[in-house]
């Protein structure tokens, strides 16, 4: 197809706008009374253009073909779901529901389309640099946004009381840390590819702002992002030190040893580690305040011990970790376990059976939402690309072992782990659309561009 590049950069554009479109979002949320914000809209909108360009593609794309089959069969499953569902549940919040699932959808719909759009146009634009500058421009809008915020003083507070950290002008903390957790190895790649010697150190300037970004929104999620980044860049780096590329990396591997070292002597002042005492104090408080209720109970047990030391149990480690989301997680696994096989094959909808005394509440950890929403036939549906994606890239790898001291693979790759982890942990990635689309293009990345580029 001629004259479409403009396709591409539209396409490819949208995601050097998501910033702008969640500060557009917290302005509504906090402003106006509406249900509808202009994220859900707009990302609506970008995913029915997706829809479109893979019809548009039909013809010349056996991947956009096979997509709007895969996309159609898992379409008619959801609406069967939503169908059996509205008979099973009652009350039954048919807007809630449809919201959730059009959300579930978001990923596979632009991971499929970046695949498509990668592979027509991979061999007529320079796809990775077209998606690095966008991947960087979104990277610099969150950074400048939320440090410039932080100096005004205009910064929103991740928490509401008791744990400290701030999240710029985006309303929701969990998935600002997701997407930047996604973004940080990406953009530390800009550093790791532009720096040759000292004079260039300042390409590493992107990074360390969205590092203190990450480590000042206060969550668990974003420290550990930045720690990962640097400790697998430092790995890298430090490992082609023996091949006949030293001479090329050792400014950057000083420079990487050194914000480890700075991340690492700063750790005990940050608003994570901060945060994690306050809730260890919580937990202990909580755990004295039980036992002063019973004292009678006490007197029969054995005699205290006298150390000093955290007694915190298995437990109150998970709650630590998961901060509560095992409790919703031993309930929805609960009504799981009851419900007849025919909605453990075909999924409970929207957070399962809820009430109008017990509203809709979600775990907040992706997998086992998806999972217990979509039931086993819908979960294999949804997971379907996700498989198709992680096995292909794992058998390149397994042909090209080398490929762990490539930078690129092994940046992308650490972007697409940390997005896992954090879906499987704290959720927010893949029933997010503003976090979704950055997974999206470095998984697709990977799939189409990586591995032919290195070929060519």
């Amino acid at each position: 197809m001629k004259n479409t590049y403009w396709l591409f950069f539209l396409f490819v554009g949208f995601i050097s706008i998501q910033p702008i479109i969640d500060m557009l979002t917290t302005y509504m949320v906090l402003n106006m009374d509406s249900g509808l914000s202009i994220g859900v809209v707009i990302r609506f909108l970008y995913m029915i253009f997706a829809g479109v360009l893979l019809l548009v593609f039909a013809k010349q794309s056996k991947w956009a073909r096979y997509s709007i089959i895969y996309l159609i069969v898992f379409a008619l499953f959801l609406g069967l779901n939503i169908y059996l569902n509205h008979q099973w549940k009652d009350p039954y919040y048919i807007g809630q529901e449809i919201k959730f699932f059009n959300k579930v959808v978001y990923m596979n719909v632009t991971l499929l389309g970046m695949i498509v759009m990668f592979s027509h146009y991979r061999s007529s634009l320079d796809v990775k640099r077209i998606l690095s500058k966008n991947l960087l421009t979104a990277s610099l809008i969150i950074s400048i946004v939320f440090i410039g915020t932080m100096l005004t003083g205009t910064a929103l507070e991740s928490y509401q009381y008791n744990k400290i950290g701030f999240k710029g002008w985006f309303y929701a903390a969990n998935e600002l840390g997701a997407t930047i957790a996604i973004l940080l190895p990406l953009t530390l790649l800009l550093a790791l590819d532009k720096v040759r010697s000292f004079s260039k150190a300042y390409y590493w300037i992107p990074f360390i702002l969205l590092a203190i970004s990450s480590i000042m929104l206060g969550t668990k999620v974003g420290l550990g992002a930045v720690i990962l980044s640097l400790v697998v860049a430092t790995v890298v780096l430090f490992a082609k030190l023996f091949t006949n590329k030293r001479s090329l990396i050792k400014a950057n591997l000083v420079i990487s040893i050194l914000l480890l070292i700075v991340t690492g002597a700063t750790t005990p002042i940050s608003p994570a580690y901060k945060n994690t005492y306050t809730h260890i104090d919580m937990l202990e408080a909580k755990k004295e305040k039980t036992k002063q209720e019973k004292p009678e109970k006490k007197e029969k047990e054995k005699p205290a011990k006298k150390k000093k030391e955290s007694n915190l149990d298995d437990k109150d480690i998970q709650n630590l970790i998961l901060s509560s989301r095992e409790q919703f997680l031993a309930h929805h696994k609960e009504e799981y376990a009851k419900a007849p096989i025919a909605r453990k094959m075909i999924g409970m909808g929207f957070s399962g059976d809820y009430t109008k005394q017990l509203p809709p509440k979600m775990i907040e950890m992706d997998f086992y939402d998806l999972f217990f929403s979509l039931g086993i036939i819908g979960f294999l549906l949804w997971v379907l690309p996700l498989l198709l994606v992680g096995l292909t890239v794992l058998v390149r790898l397994f042909k090209d072992p080398s490929q762990l001291l490539d930078e690129s693979f092994m940046m992308y790759s650490t972007a697409i782990v940390l997005a896992l982890g954090i879906a499987f942990v704290a959720g927010h990635v893949f029933t997010a659309p503003a976090v979704t689309i950055y997974f999206a293009a470095a998984a697709a990345y990977l799939f189409v561009i990586h591995f032919k580029q290195r070929r060519a």
